[in-house]
């Protein structure tokens, strides 16, 4: 017997044909019910995902992933990277100190860079006379309406208390220091702004020397709230239409108490959610996203009204929106009305036809009851009796 003989001796072309023929059949039955079990499934799985993305949407406020921050290692984590040293400046665990003339100083340039900044910093000194003293400035770099660049450098906070002050906090808003100093920021365009902290004398330092410590330096943007309406997008069924709508605060404060209203017009019927959304606070430079089930009772394109309002003011958006036809939930309540009045008209015209044919039998009885005996009256044989005497033995007899 031979073992090594191909498989193409062994079979003829017929029964080779007929194997291919099974192998493919069988493979055919084989992805069919793979796919079969593969399909149901995918597609709940994709009507899953599609709903808590719908859900989410409302929920989940995206970032706009914008820096508010605009120091660089402004918590010296990383040591003086970031900033200009100039004098005796050494690190002192996660703060700075400075001895005798010394400053350190950082200079921020931004697109966006806007007057609403707050400067903060925490600071100690350890002065031992009036002649010392330690101090924050700002330097503005502004362009104005003549496109003439300039720099103004203005004090932000002196420190000269003698001995140990211990730790202070310092807020400054640069808005309202620029206001007060130079003049209406509206005329100038911020191009850039130098953040400057220093230990200096009027008069020549002997020892024991001065020295100023500065720790957590910030510089923050604070524009105001700034609510954007705009639509994300909508997405058309058969039946109805969702309207996305994103909400966003592009300033850096916090909006609250906020409020969103959808007002539509007459013609439409908002069958997902309420009209109305509350939120308490909003985030700086962060979004909101809402979304309302829009129908109709015919198709068109239908004005909608969008208005958001919070503490810090207030937004309007108007849109036009395709919407399909609705079905109509009315047409079979119409139908079964009709439908009623119609059986109940047939009831009452047999009644008054039942009536009628009654009455008319009822007459046609009278009138056969009055007349079938005045005919057989005159039209049956004439009996004629006739009476006369007997004699009283007939008579007798006649009855016996």
């Amino acid at each position: 017997m031979e073992y090594n003989k191909p498989v193409t001796d062994i079979f003829s072309p017929v029964d080779g044909v007929l194997s291919v023929e099974l192998t493919k059949t069988s493979s055919a039955i084989h992805l069919r019910l793979l796919y079969r079990r593969l399909q149901l499934p995918t597609i709940r799985k994709i009507f899953h995902i599609l709903v808590l993305c719908s859900v989410l949407l409302s929920s989940v406020p995206p970032s706009l992933g914008a820096p508010v921050e605009l120091l660089q290692n402004g918590s010296f984590k990383n040591g003086l990277e970031g900033w200009i040293v100039e004098g005796t400046v050494s690190l002192d665990m996660e703060s700075v100190r400075i001895m005798r003339l010394g400053s350190l100083s950082q200079v921020v340039r931004s697109a966006d860079l806007s007057f609403h900044l707050e400067l903060s910093y925490r600071v100690r000194t350890d002065l031992p006379s009036k002649a010392s003293f330690a101090r924050s400035l700002v330097t503005f770099y502004v362009v104005d309406r003549q496109r003439r660049d300039n720099h103004f450098t203005i004090v932000g906070d002196t420190h000269g208390g003698l001995g140990d002050s211990g730790w202070k906090d310092v807020r400054l808003n640069l808005l309202q220091l620029f206001r007060d100093d130079i003049g209406d920021p509206g005329n100038f365009q911020l191009s850039a702004l130098k953040v400057t902290v220093e230990l200096g004398f009027t008069t020549y330092v002997t020892f024991p020397l001065p020295v100023a410590y500065f720790r957590s330096i910030s510089l923050r943007r604070v524009n105001p709230v700034k609510i954007l309406l705009s639509e994300s997008g909508r997405r058309e069924l058969p039946d109805k239409t969702e309207l996305i709508i994103s909400l966003t605060n592009a300033g850096d404060v916090d909006a609250s108490n906020l409020v969103v209203t959808l007002i539509p017009s007459a013609d439409i019927i908002v069958i997902s959610e309420a009209t109305r959304f509350e939120r308490p606070t909003l985030e700086g430079r962060t979004s909101w996203q809402l979304s309302w089930m829009l129908a109709a009772r015919s198709s068109g394109l239908y004005p909608v009204v969008i208005k958001a309002g919070c503490d810090q003011g207030s937004v309007e958006l108007s849109l036009s929106v395709p919407i399909p036809a609705f079905p109509q939930i009315t047409t079979t309540h119409t139908s079964t009305v009709t439908s009623i009045s119609t059986i109940e008209q047939v009831a009452e015209q047999v009644n008054i036809m039942f009536t009628q044919v009654a009455l008319l039998v009822l007459v046609i009885l009278l009138i056969a009851a009055i007349l079938i005996p005045m005919i057989r009256k005159r039209r049956g044989p004439k009996l004629i009796y006739r009476l006369r005497a007997l004699p009283y033995q007939s008579t007798q007899f006649a009855l016996n």
